[in-house]
């Protein structure tokens, strides 16, 4: 009866020990992630796969404003040169944004007007135009306005 118990318990504890394993080798690019989170920087040294499966998890606010994408690229080289695999004149090819899975009328246009690439205009500053436009047209059709209505009140 002890035996059973104590071989019940040994169980037990393999099984979590694997599900803690496995669980820790899916969230390798998320640790990649989490540790160029601290402080912008990836500090530690992880295997090619973990920079892989990063450069497929960074949200796309991280892809247009910050320098996680090339630090990923960065980390993935050296992980490869370490491992002899990568001459100094290969390049890494990122994910492309078109496998990001349907996407609607809206992020598409503001996908082909956004901000891709250092030259290209703010969405922010587009919208901030539009809105100045909107207000000096009010502006104008105020004034058409009071000058009809005063020709029409003249004796």
């Amino acid at each position: 009866m002890r035996t059973i118990a104590i071989s019940a318990v040994l169980a037990a504890v393999a099984a979590l020990a694997l599900g803690a394993g496995s669980a820790s080798a899916k969230s390798c690019g998320a640790a990649v992630i989490n540790d160029w989170y601290v402080d912008g920087t990836i500090d530690k040294q992880y295997p090619a796969q973990c920079y892989r499966e990063a450069l497929t998890r960074v949200p796309e606010q991280a892809k247009i404003y910050s320098d996680l994408p090339e630090q990923l690229d960065r980390g993935l080289r050296t992980a490869l040169t370490r491992r002899g695999v990568l001459s100094t004149k290969t390049t890494i090819t990122r994910p492309s944004r078109s496998t990001a899975g349907h996407r609607g009328p809206i992020q598409r246009v503001l996908g082909e007007l956004g901000p891709d690439k250092a030259d290209s205009i703010p969405i922010p500053l587009v919208v901030l135009g539009g809105v100045a436009l909107l207000l000096i047209a009010a502006g104008a059709a105020s004034v058409i306005v009071r000058r009809l209505n005063g020709r029409r009140n003249t004796p």
